[in-house]
C-alpha cells in the first residue's frame, strides 16, 4: 500500500469542508474527515480502482457527500490535489500539477 500525500491547498479545502459541515451540524464534520480517509485508504489500496480523469489524474467519490478525491499515483506514493465539490468549477485544481 502506498502512502498518500496531500498537495497544501487539497488540505485546506478538506480543512474548510470539514468546519463547513461541522457548523451546520455537531458531528457532521467528523463524519465527513472520516468518510473521506476511508476514501483515502481505498484509494492507497487500489489506486487504479479511480475512475481515469483529466491530465493523467484519477477520481474516487467520497461515500455519503458530494465530494471527490483527485489524485495520482506515483512510484511511491499516492498525490491527493484536490477534495473537490461536485459544484466547483471544474478544473479548478488543474494548476496544482
Amino acid at each position: 500500500m502506498k502512502p498518500a500525500r496531500h498537495h497544501p491547498l487539497a488540505r485546506s479545502e478538506l480543512i474548510a469542508s470539514a468546519l463547513f459541515y461541522e457548523e451546520r451540524r455537531r458531528g457532521l464534520g467528523e463524519r465527513f474527515l472520516q468518510a473521506v480517509e476511508a476514501t483515502e485508504v481505498r484509494i492507497c489500496e487500489h489506486p487504479l480502482r479511480g475512475q481515469p480523469f483529466e491530465a493523467g489524474t484519477r477520481k474516487q467519490r467520497v461515500r455519503k457527500f458530494p465530494f471527490a478525491m483527485i489524485y495520482k499515483e506515483y512510484s511511491g506514493f499516492i498525490m491527493v490535489f484536490a477534495v473537490a465539490h461536485f459544484s466547483r468549477k471544474p478544473g479548478y485544481w488543474l494548476e496544482r500539477l
